[in-house]
């Protein structure tokens, strides 16, 4: 299969924008540096499961927050809005996004028994997997090793990633009811994750235009304090500042392609109305202004 790199954008529908492997063997295996690569908030109609290999990453899923070290990961269940900051200087994952179909391409006894307990789950969004719980150190074994397998092709990899999935997923339905694993994802916080996701493919689609609170509320059909809750409950931050922060990141994508235009071109194309503001914010997020960014860029 080979691995990928992840890309941090979003189909008109707020998908990811990525491929996963192939139709008749539908998993892809990403090897990605997160100094290079960022984990916005998304989500995808596949599984996820990510090994943090190196440095420490502040994830938020389903409305929980919590920290990763090296060692440890995440599962992911479909649907599921999420995202990970990078909190160390250096960070690198392995991550295995892969279709419900990659296990069992019928609903057979093994889409009974292991699939479909996972899929319908809705008190089961995601779980945090800990290298010092021996049963989930074994799923990240597990993982680990269909990554490698399928990443570098090694010989009978098909046979290898789907029997090292197949009894990861045996161990998820043996221990997804375990009150500590058990997240009650009520009917209300499927109905506020819908919401959001509608508010967050607005803001994708128009980050360049000069966005209003409201606007954002009325794009997902809430008032503006409910807008504000949703946001504040779901990502822990507001929705004027999540579209700051989107700005900021499409302008160091801009400022990356070295195309001939000035940075306050960049500033305006990302919606910034004022130069001086885009350096201010910039300065403050990534510790350098654009001009010094652009010439790091330059002098790798």
């Amino acid at each position: 299969m080979a691995f990928s790199l992840s890309v941090d954008s979003v189909d008109e529908t707020g998908r990811e924008l990525l491929s996963y492997g192939t139709e008749n063997f539908p998993i892809a295996f990403f090897d990605d540096d997160l100094k290079v690569v960022s984990v916005p908030y998304h989500w995808h109609d596949e599984f996820e499961i990510v090994i943090l290999t190196e440095g420490c990453v502040r994830v938020r899923i389903a409305g929980s927050e919590f920290v990763l070290s090296a060692g440890d990961g995440y599962f992911t269940n479909k649907g599921i809005l999420h995202g990970a900051v990078l909190e160390t200087p250096a960070g690198h994952q392995h991550a295995l996004v892969f279709s419900p179909k990659l296990l069992s391409r019928d609903e057979d006894l093994i889409w009974e028994r292991y699939v479909a307990p996972i899929l319908e789950n809705r008190r089961f969004p995601f779980l945090r997997l800990s290298a010092s719980v021996s049963w989930q150190r074994e799923i990240l074994r597990l993982a680990e090793t269909a990554w490698q397998s399928g990443g570098y092709e090694s010989e009978d990899y098909p046979l290898v990633v789907r029997g090292c999935l197949s009894r990861a997923f045996s161990l998820l339905v043996s221990h997804m009811e375990d009150p500590e694993n058990a997240f009650r994802f009520s009917s209300r916080f499927q109905r506020d994750e819908e919401r959001i996701k509608k508010a967050l493919v607005f803001i994708e689609k128009n980050y360049d235009e000069a966005l209003s609170i409201e606007e954002i509320a009325a794009s997902a059909s809430v008032s503006t304090s409910a807008c504000l809750r949703l946001f504040r409950s779901a990502l822990d931050t507001t929705p004027m500042a999540y579209l700051r922060e989107l700005r900021l990141q499409k302008a160091q994508e801009e400022l990356k392609a070295a195309d001939g235009r000035t940075i306050a071109e960049i500033a305006y194309a990302c919606g910034f109305s004022d130069a001086s503001y885009f350096n201010r914010c910039f300065r403050r997020a990534l510790g350098m202004t654009p001009t010094e960014y652009v010439s790091k860029q330059r002098g790798r």
